[in-house]
């Protein structure tokens, strides 16, 4: 390998120049996140003092809108008592050429009714008349004269003359009609005795009489004072000098205070429900609310300039800029000086290196570039070392730990420390040992075919997810041992040692779980006990063995642990009782009895008792031979039943569980139980009407009972009660009742036999137990029936 020195210009040409603008771009981006953010938190602070300032100015315009409203609602009072007055619709139809009674009508009229509503309203409006077109007549609340002289002589509008001010206001149809803003000026005759001052109204006109808007026979007219509302707007001119219009429901301006009127444009947008908006008007932004109100139809336009509306907005908005500049020139100099001060050590550490390290080929394109592939370089040339030595490590691991489980060599006392067996990654950290094993029950669920990859993928699996279950609170180390077998050593921590049988537990429960739902492999886990020293390993393995084998009583898919077998009891239940009653349950064809019983047995020895795996294999060799026993004792030929070449003892524990043996143990006896129920169908009536005939003539015998029927039919009292209750439908103790009773009752006819003769001749020691019996099942005494039967008969 050829070297070729590398001179240090060539890094500090570019290369650190590049890394400290990198540092410098990287701290950079840091302090644009802060700016950014202070960005957007301006934004929303904008947004929302916008906001405030918007609802401030649209709550202002609600007030001023209730304040008119209930301004407004005086009009409609007053309107709603003239209109309504009961004289009104006959004075609307007194003509001009009409009698002095009839026109005396409207002077009552002024003096009673429009005078005295004066009283009642306020300044807010100026005032108010009813005009009559029939007669051609103006009552006022002082003031009772034709159309011409009330304009000439009491109100005159600017620009309009008489004629319009007729046509308009008084000979049309108005329906509670609000007119924009008119100038109001004194007739000729009155602006020369008094200085007038012009005044400006909003007049209000509804057309009478009230019910009927076709034939117009007057109108009532109001006049508003515009001052008075020109008061109200002078709160909110003031706070948000903004300008202040009143839109009906036309769309036409009833008043404003603005310099102009508003456009067409703008008004369309008001028509059409905007509540904020921007608009451009005479060439400034403005800000646009509005609110209705649904009095007199009218909407309320505020019209505020964005200069204004906006001023602590912008005042804010101008703070931020300049901090915003003073935060980033500080930033840009904080960044380079502190990219610089990093790039120093880097620059330091790169020199270093140089001075003791000859290069090979062109120089990295920066100081870390050199520095990755110098420390990569250094790496690779030591990995190289020790993958030589490794090669050889698995071999020598997986040698060590099979002698060491299975107990062909201890642990010596050196050995603890972790120096020794290091060179096989291996070490202890105390000398307290258990061993796990795992016996694989089945792959077919984890894979089809049954290879041996397959089968080494399945021990793979199994001994990362057990050493990973082990090494939480303690060490472990696996081990296979055959195809199907692994066995786990687990070096028990000195902190957890009190609770290592717990732990133990739970390792062997979590695989358990783990594997079959995860992986679907089937499993045991066997466990041996917990032991110190030396022989720790030596002691633990072969209990771990006997556990293992006790999975033919647990069955496979369990988890057993010595300690829970070490107290198996050395018997088991199967009498010669139940081997005769099994007998003869099978010889009578009694499928069902057999099952039960078969089940009872099974039970007693595996479910109530701890026994071993070699009792129970001595038991089911005794029910098995009881089967032969039954082939054997027949006629029968076994081949027709069991197939040629049956061997029942080999078919039995073929099956590595209690559980598969007793099932096959099942079948073979409802195999052999069937054949005998076809042979034995006539059989069954034959025998119960022996059993009946025996009953019925022997109910003289004291000893007549269960046990001597079973004796005289060589069968078991158990097999006797349940057959002839199963085929007689009663049970045999209250049939030889029921028969004993009747035969007395037949005896008592016969005056000469006493109740103590009578009880004899039925079978009964004595007459007390006779009476008691009688009374039972009749219900009176023997005495008393005797009397009652008697008495029938000489009656009769």
């Amino acid at each position: 390998m050829t070297y070729v020195k590398m001179p240090l210009r060539w890094l500090q040409i570019g290369s650190r120049k590049s890394v400290l603008m990198t540092m410098i771009l990287s701290n950079l981006f840091i302090l644009l996140i802060p700016l950014a953010m202070g960005l957007f938190l301006y934004t929303k602070v904008e947004q929302s003092l916008e906001r405030s300032a918007n609802r401030s100015n649209t709550a202002m315009l609600e007030q001023l809108k209730l304040s008119l409203d209930n301004k407004l609602a005086e009009v409609d009072i007053l309107m709603r008592q003239v209109t309504l007055d009961t004289k009104l619709d006959y004075m609307l139809k007194i003509p001009a050429d009409a009698h002095s009674a009839d026109k005396f009508q409207f002077v009552e009229f002024m003096q009673n009714k429009m005078s005295r509503y004066r009283s009642m309203i306020s300044s807010f409006i100026f005032d108010y008349y009813v005009y009559f077109s029939a007669s051609d007549t103006i009552v006022s609340s002082n003031m009772l004269t034709d159309s011409r002289t009330f304009y000439n002589n009491s109100y005159m509008f600017k620009d309009m003359s008489y004629d319009d001010w007729k046509q308009k206001l008084l000979a049309s149809p108005h329906m509670m009609t609000y007119l924009p803003v008119t100038e109001l000026t004194r007739g000729h005759e009155a602006s020369a005795n008094i200085d007038y001052i012009p005044k400006d109204v909003v007049t209000y006109a509804q057309s009478l009489p009230i019910r009927s808007q076709t034939d117009i026979l007057g109108n009532f007219v109001v006049l508003i004072d515009v001052s008075q509302i020109k008061e109200m707007f002078a709160q909110l001119e003031t706070a948000s000098h903004s300008a202040i219009y009143i839109i009906d429901n036309t769309g036409r301006t009833i008043m404003g205070t603005g310099a102009s009127p508003l456009p067409a444009d703008l008004l369309k947008q008001v028509g059409a429900g905007e509540m904020t908006f921007d608009y451009k008007l005479d060439g400034i932004n403005q800000m646009v609310s509005v609110t209705s109100s649904q009095k007199a139809g009218w909407k309320y336009v505020s019209v505020t300039p964005n200069d204004v509306f906006m001023q602590q907005v912008n005042l804010i908005q101008k703070w931020a800029i300049g901090l915003l500049l003073l935060c980033l020139i500080a930033g840009l100099l904080a960044v380079y000086a502190g990219a610089y001060r990093n790039y120093s050590p880097l620059k330091k550490t790169v020199n270093a290196i140089m001075r003791g390290k000859e290069m090979n080929g062109l120089p990295a394109s920066n100081e870390y570039e050199f520095i990755r592939q110098t420390i990569e370089g250094s790496l690779h040339e030591e990995k190289n070392l020790r993958n030589m030595l490794a090669q050889q490590t698995p071999v020598l691991r997986s040698n060590y730990l099979s002698r060491l489980v299975r107990g062909y060599m201890d642990v010596d006392a050196f050995e603890t420390g972790g120096q020794a067996l290091g060179f096989m990654d291996i070490s202890f950290i105390s000398d307290r040992f258990v061993v796990l094993l795992v016996k694989i029950e089945d792959i077919r669920r984890f894979s089809e075919n049954e290879t041996e990859q397959q089968w080494a993928l399945a021990r793979f699996i199994i001994q990362n997810i057990g050493v990973d279950l082990i090494g939480p609170r303690h060490k472990g180390f696996a081990v296979e041992l055959d195809r199907d077998r692994l066995a786990f050593l687990v070096n028990v921590d000195p902190a957890s040692s009190e609770q290592a049988d717990a732990d133990v537990r739970k390792i062997a429960e979590s695989l358990n779980g783990v594997i079959p739902d995860r992986f679907k492999l089937d499993i045991t886990v066997a466990a041996g006990g917990v032991h110190e020293g030396g022989k720790a390993i030596r002691d633990s393995y072969p209990e771990a063995l006997a556990a293992l084998e006790y999975r033919l009583i647990k069955g496979k898919n369990a988890v057993i642990h010595f300690q829970d077998i070490a107290g198996a009891e050395q018997h088991y239940y199967y009498p010669l009782e139940s081997e005769i009653q099994l007998i003869n349950f099978v010889r009578s064809g009694d499928a069902e009895s057999v099952d039960k019983l078969l089940d009872k047995i099974y039970s007693m020895n595996f479910d109530s008792t701890h026994i071993t795996p070699e009792l129970g294999k001595c038991l089911f060799f005794n029910v098995t031979s009881t089967f032969l026993k039954i082939v054997n004792a027949t006629n029968m030929n076994p081949n027709e039943v069991l197939g040629t070449d049956f061997d029942p003892l080999k078919a039995v524990f073929s099956y590595p569980t209690a559980e598969g043996m007793h099932a096959k143990t099942k079948e073979l006896f409802g195999t052999l139980t069937r054949s005998f129920k076809v042979e034995r169908s006539d059989h069954s009536t034959l025998l119960l009407q022996e059993i009946v005939a025996l009953l019925d003539g022997s109910l003289d015998d004291p000893n007549l009972g269960l046990a001597l029927v079973a004796e005289r039919f060589r069968m078991t009292p158990q097999y006797i009660s349940t057959f002839f209750k199963k085929n007689q439908g009663q049970n045999l103790l209250d049939y030889i009742t029921r028969k004993r009773i009747d035969k007395a009752k037949r005896l008592m006819e016969n005056k000469e036999l006493t109740n103590a003769h009578i009880a004899q001749m039925v079978g009964y020691t004595n007459d007390v137990v006779f009476i008691r019996a009688f009374k039972k099942l009749e219900g009176i005494t023997p005495g008393k029936y005797r009397e009652t039967v008697m008495a029938d008969k000489t009656g009769s």
